[in-house]
């Protein structure tokens, strides 16, 4: 019977063909093979296992005999302060040295302002790719010494887990070197804190208490910001500034001691909402060179917790205590629930223990804010407690004008856009084409005669040149309608709050 194949079978025919050659081909090898051969080759394979954790066995034991008898070591845990300076030095000089690094961790890169903004982290949108290097041991060499760390690589998973873990410090380091003596180790260390020291001319280290309120980690690591940046009276910030810098002065630390006073110095910053309460806090911690410890006064569950928080906070750092008008006290219990004021849990006689109890720490600046200083308590804010009281109020015309040089001026505008408002301030009003600070400042002058005095906040102006921020006589022309529809909604809230307090009472 004849065979009838289509185009597709025929298409098939020649792959057909090479299996079968191949199939000849594997038959005449095995025909060839010895099976003792195989055996021993079967033998060897299922052997190498065993073999090799023998030699890991082996090898473990060496190193832990070798680290004995002939490696000196010191182990820095996981939330001390210390293991950030010694992980911040090993990533600035040992690691990101090393082109060849080929382990990563990379997880999104949320920034710190976007977790108080909520709209921010809701927002569709391709987020950085954060790459932090992932080693669990590493060799390196420092002066004439070979050194390893070695870090908890299940403390380091464990803190990746919070997104706002920077990647540095966190685990248990282990260091250690060849030889029976530390002291190299300890040099080391010294090092790192010289370098964390150096650091600070430049940023400022904001610490919160963690996500489950066990301990102190950094929160934020800020550039400085210069205290002329915070626009209030200038009288006050110069007497604010000399009191701070006597105060830490080494000379006025041995006169209370030798009066056998307490060295503690607090100030209590007051004022509507936006006018730089926390701003001027940060500002302070870099003009001297402070960390600054974050306690939000509603946040705090009770009153060991916030003596706790205290315990552990260093001598020589400002402690920023905000809202502290929400503590709670018996006589403001009726008035709250009429209102529906949010409290603390924390007590007064709680807080006042913390800041001058029999326990408390010296040594530190406290810082408090609030928004309602008639709600207070006397006790709260006696002398010896709260030192110094600032008001910082809405902004002047002076002040107003010192913020319009600030913003426009090029040096503090990142370049090419300084270029572009250095000729928009300048050659567009039919000045040079050079910069000329004569004229900035008759454009800030101008802008100031449309401020009224004492009407906005300094954050409320900030807003507006965020807004102007290419253009300088751009922000002079549209400054006028800006205060006009400002003015009105303020109008607006006002009437809207009165007829609330109406319905209220």
């Amino acid at each position: 019977m004849a065979s009838h194949f289509s185009p597709e079978d025929s298409l098939l025919m020649p792959h057909i063909h090479d299996l079968g050659l191949l199939k000849d081909s594997l038959g005449r090898w095995a025909s060839g093979l010895d099976i003792t051969r195989l055996g021993s080759l079967a033998a060897c394979i299922s052997v190498a296992p065993v073999a090799w954790r023998f030699l890991k066995a082996a090898w473990i034991e060496s190193y832990n005999w070798i680290r004995q008898f002939f490696v000196a070591s010191v182990t820095v845990p996981g939330r001390d302060p210390l293991n950030r300076n010694v992980m911040s030095w090993i990533m600035a000089n040992v690691v990101q040295n090393r082109r060849g690094i080929r382990s990563f961790t990379a997880r999104t890169h949320v920034h710190a302002g976007d977790f108080a903004d909520r709209a921010a982290l809701m927002k569709k949108k391709r987020r950085e790719v954060q790459y932090l290097p992932h080693f669990d041991t590493t060799l390196f060499w420092h002066g004439s010494c070979l050194y390893f760390v070695s870090r908890s690589l299940d403390s380091f998973r464990a803190s990746m887990g919070d997104p706002s873990y920077d990647g540095i410090g966190g685990e248990e380091l282990t260091i250690g070197c060849l030889g029976w003596s530390t002291e190299p180790i300890k040099k080391l260390i010294q090092t790192c804190q010289d370098y964390a020291e150096r650091q600070t001319e430049f940023f400022v280290i904001i610490y919160a208490r963690d996500r489950y309120g066990m301990s102190w980690q950094p929160k934020a690591r800020k550039p400085i910001r210069r205290v002329d940046t915070v626009h209030f009276d200038d009288r006050l910030k110069e007497t604010l500034l000399a009191d701070i810098r006597n105060y830490l002065d080494p000379s006025t630390k041995r006169l209370y001691q030798g009066r056998s006073m307490p060295y503690r110095r607090g100030y209590l910053f007051y004022g509507p909402p936006g006018t730089g309460k926390s701003s001027l806090s940060t500002a302070l911690a870099g003009e001297f060179g402070l960390d600054l410890y974050e306690v939000k006064i509603p946040c705090v569950a009770s009153d060991q917790d916030l003596e706790q928080m205290f315990l552990e906070i260093p001598p020589q750092c400002i402690v920023l205590l905000e809202d502290v008008d929400a503590i709670w006290t018996d006589r403001d219990s009726e008035r709250d629930e009429s209102q529906g004021v949010t409290r603390s849990s924390c007590t007064l006689s709680g807080l006042l223990n913390v800041l001058d109890g029999v326990g408390s720490g010296e040594g530190r600046i406290v810082i408090m804010t609030t928004n309602k200083p008639d709600r207070l308590d006397s006790a709260l804010v006696r002398p010896g407690r709260v030192d110094m009281k600032l008001m910082l109020g809405n902004i002047s015309r002076k002040s107003a004008e010192q913020m319009f040089v600030r913003m426009f001026m090029p040096d503090t505008v990142s370049s090419p856009l300084a270029a572009k408002i250095t000729q928009d301030a300048v050659g567009s009003i039919g000045g040079p084409a050079l910069f000329d600070l004569k004229t900035l400042h008759k454009l800030a002058l101008k802008f100031a005669s449309q401020i009224p005095e004492d009407t906005f906040t300094p954050s409320q102006l900030q807003g507006f040149f965020q807004l102007h921020l290419n253009s300088a006589t751009e922000a002079v022309a549209n400054i006028s309608s800006w205060v006009d529809r400002e003015l009105s909604g303020s109008l607006l809230d006002d009437d809207i709050s009165a007829v609330s307090e109406e319905k209220t009472s």
